[in-house]
């Protein structure tokens, strides 16, 4: 090369020849490829997505051959890379599902294979799979519980099971190398080695140690969609990192975290203020599982058996005393607030009355028996008490309801129980009805209102997979465009 290029050398024209070594070239090669635009975008958007760094690349004047040069370490993610996003195939998603076997992560996942049926129904014609229209494949890669946790690059089988039991078997220890005990660190590890650029994790649990590893997994450009709420109203370092990260790393979803669960209003908010307009108070019934044991205890309910009704359905916390003292609802209160620009924690929400009577405000379970069924036992005694507070909000035509407030103008936020009219709109909220009313400059005569129920596993699974279509929009490559060459 030194005796090839002696003149251009001399003449400063090269700056000179050095060697690296430990490198590989990955080529794509086709007669397909030539005189079509976006063949090359595809190839190193694929790069890009699984991490893998190109240090050269060049083109030949015919456009049948593109090569990049790669690191060697990086060769087999780069080759399976190009292979996915070259196949002319549906685009894949990694999914790692963490809390696999609780309510919301088994729901979440019938969800998901109930979205690759065909659905042959009278009623809907006949509709196409769900996926269809995105050109998208969802591919199982991890499933996680608090013991152990089952991964696999290929894609677990078996995912399309009818129980949580069914989940437990797929993570139970059978010898197989992809089930270990449940590791954090070992699943980052994990996620970030796939070739697979487009990953995400769902966070089905409540857990404030899976909570901090979003930063990690955000800055390794992993996606994260969360039905915790402990990142989005826990300490504002975490939720200012993970908002940082989120705006060029990779994409953090948390619609199920706010108030009514389910419903887009996180969403909205965002799509508002975004297009210019100016939310100053957002109000309402913000928990379903509260908004459900009133509607009982305004039916003649006492409080225990409108509890224990609540925990049935699975409208509650694993602790019901944190839907009982507003600690969950406040949690919501704080996500929206600082989704509208208020840099507010929970201790900055101001409670008034809640359902959990005073006397068990330290109240603690013992023994191996479930919580909520301790709590029930224990709140058998402030029936009578509780059912006095509620008829007494109850007189003059006036109904009990939790209500919630965020005013930006003010900067403050609320929850407590209070008496609306029968006739408004709030107090017509029925069963595990949420309802969210935003008053903004173009909402200032009358309030948007979001309203629907706002509490289960199966609302919650939901939104979660919104959230996962949402995030796979902005994931799906474009078609390459084939020319007629007639």
């Amino acid at each position: 090369l030194e005796n090839a290029f002696e003149r251009e050398l001399q003449k400063g024209l090269l700056a000179g020849i050095s060697i690296e070594k430990d490198h590989s070239v990955i080529a794509i090669v086709g007669e397909g490829m030539a005189f079509r635009p976006g063949t090359g975008a595809v190839f190193t958007k694929a790069m890009a997505n699984s991490g893998v760094n190109i240090r050269t690349i060049a083109q030949g004047s015919s456009e049948r051959q593109i090569s990049i040069c790669v690191e060697k370490e990086d060769c087999t993610k780069a080759l399976r890379a190009a292979h996915a996003a070259l196949a002319l195939s549906n685009t894949q998603l990694s999914i790692a599902v963490i809390g696999a076997t609780g309510m919301v992560g088994h729901e979440f996942l019938e969800q998901i294979v109930e979205s690759n049926r065909v659905v042959d129904a009278p009623q809907t014609a006949g509709a196409r799979k769900a996926l269809d229209e995105l050109a998208l494949d969802f591919k199982v890669t991890a499933l996680a519980a608090q013991q152990n946790m089952r991964l696999s690059y290929n894609g677990i089988g078996g995912v399309d099971c009818t129980s949580r039991d069914a989940v437990r078997e797929l993570i139970a220890e059978d010898g197989s190398e992809e089930v270990q005990k449940t590791d954090l660190e070992v699943l980052t590890r994990f996620l970030n080695e796939d070739f697979n650029g487009n990953r995400v994790v769902i966070d089905c649990t409540a857990s404030q140690e899976v909570a901090q590893f979003y930063p990690r997994w955000l800055a390794l450009g992993i996606h994260v969609v969360s039905a915790s709420k402990k990142a989005g109203s826990g300490d504002l370092s975490l939720y200012n990192e993970c908002k940082r990260l989120a705006k060029s790393n990779a994409q953090w979803f948390y619609e199920t975290t706010g108030p009514g669960s389910g419903l887009p209003v996180l969403s909205t908010l965002k799509d508002m203020t975004q297009s210019g307009d100016r939310v100053t108070r957002v109000s309402g019934i913000w928990s379903g599982s509260i908004s459900f044991i009133l509607n009982g205890l305004k039916e003649g309910l006492p409080l225990s058996e409108a509890l224990k009704a609540a925990v049935e359905e699975g409208l509650c916390e694993p602790d019901p005393r944190e839907d009982l003292s507003g600690l969950d609802v406040r949690r919501k209160t704080v996500v929206l607030a600082r989704e509208l620009g208020l840099a507010i924690t929970m201790d900055d929400i101001q409670i008034e009355e809640t359902l959990l009577p005073a006397a068990l405000a330290r109240w603690s379970p013992s023994g191996t028996a479930p919580v909520a069924e301790q709590l029930i036992e224990a709140i058998k005694p402030y029936d009578a008490e509780i059912s006095e507070r509620i008829a007494a909000l109850s007189a003059d035509g006036m109904t009990p309801v939790q209500l919630s407030v965020v005013d930006i103008a003010a900067g403050t936020a609320t929850i407590g129980l209070t008496a609306v009219d029968t006739e408004s709109r709030t107090a017509r909220c029925s069963a595990n009805e949420n309802i969210v009313e935003i008053e903004s400059k173009r909402y200032s005569a009358s309030p948007m209102v979001l309203q629907g129920p706002g509490a289960g596993a199966q609302i919650t699974a939901s939104g979660l997979f919104a959230d996962v279509l949402a995030l796979s929009r902005t994931l799906v490559d474009w078609t390459i465009p084939s020319f007629n060459e007639e």
